[in-house]
């Protein structure tokens, strides 16, 4: 049985034997009769043929059936409930939020006082009240079905509820992706009812520094195109209160196909790059060598052909390749005159 319940049985067991003793007084008082008193009750038991014997267990009895009654008043199973059950006002990552408003005998709010909480029948929380009587239940609970108890001591009463904890925000994941890939961070949003929420719910993402707003389609999907040059990143989203975070690889989308060997090259190199993503023709692909910009359009296999003039100096000379803002860097080496 619940730690709670336990407390809660404690003060009905000590009602119960204060109230057993009051009986036992009132019956040990029933033997401190007078000897005159005596006598009358017999000579009127005489007169009217009735049993003293059976007049004194009568109103035993009916003294025990009156303080059973006001027993069971006292001491039932359902006393007056003063405690409302709230429900999950805030979810967040690892934990919860719940509420509960407990009242006095009157009705007026339980004010700046200590009670009580339970989760599952063994983990037990002490909160305290505001002003409106409201205790906030601040936890860590893994997602599934819950019970919850909530407990007050002046007066004694005790309340149940059954919750379900689960992701706010879900489908969201690690990725790799080519830069410019058209990629899209994902995610569901859900409501407190543990349903998806309507279309127009504003869902904050979030990359490096810079922060955009996305709305829920009608099936409470909410999408960021991830458009950041190549790099790794923290990308996220948070709905109201809840927040999760993932991490990104924006891959270069150029590959370089061409190697250099050390040996005399003629006027021109052949320079090949692939076009790594997808839709790979007609990609317009740039190459900065020596100083000069050359200009190429990827065939349908993705791949970018460059025609560059050598220097006439020995030396290393940097080879940049480029779609938009992802680059890749060659080094071409010239070793003789």
């Amino acid at each position: 049985m619940m730690k709670l319940n336990k407390l809660f049985l404690l003060i009905i067991v000590i009602s119960v034997i204060l109230s057993v003793t009051s009986v036992s007084a009132l019956d040990d008082s029933s033997n401190d009769l007078s000897i005159e008193d005596d006598v009358d009750d017999l000579a009127i038991d005489e007169i009217e043929g009735v049993d003293s014997s059976d007049s004194t267990d009568q109103k035993l009895e009916s003294s025990n059936t009156e303080s059973a009654e006001i027993l069971e008043v006292e001491t039932g199973d359902e006393p007056v409930q003063t405690i409302k059950m709230g429900k999950v006002t805030k979810r967040f990552n690892g934990g919860i939020q719940y509420q509960a408003t407990f009242y006095d005998a009157n009705g007026n709010p339980l004010s700046n006082t200590e009670v009580y909480f339970e989760v599952d029948d063994k983990d037990d929380y002490s909160a305290t009240t505001d002003a409106n009587g409201v205790a906030l239940l601040n936890i860590a609970i893994k997602n599934g079905d819950h019970k919850i108890a909530a407990l007050s001591t002046d007066p004694l009463c005790i309340n149940y509820d059954n919750i379900k904890v689960f992701n706010v925000l879900t489908g969201n994941k690690n990725f790799k992706m080519y830069y410019d890939g058209g990629n899209t961070y994902n995610v569901r949003v859900y409501g407190d009812d543990g349903k998806p929420v309507k279309a127009g719910q504003k869902v904050t993402f979030y990359i490096q520094n810079k922060k955009v707003t996305r709305s829920t389609d009608k099936n409470g999907y909410a999408k960021f195109k991830i458009t950041a040059k190549p790099g790794y990143y923290q990308v996220g989203a948070s709905y109201k209160d809840y927040v999760v975070i993932n991490r990104v690889l924006v891959k270069p989308v150029l590959k370089q196909l061409t190697t250099f060997k050390k040996k005399a090259v003629k006027k021109t190199i052949k320079f090949k790059v692939k076009f790594l993503g997808k839709n790979k023709k007609n990609k317009k692909i740039k190459v900065k060598f020596n100083k000069k910009t050359y200009k190429a359009k990827t065939n349908k296999k993705g791949i970018a052909t460059f025609n560059l003039k050598t220097p006439k100096k020995v030396g290393s000379y940097k080879i940049v390749s480029s779609y938009k803002k992802s680059k890749i860097t060659a080094v071409y080496t010239k070793y003789y005159a």
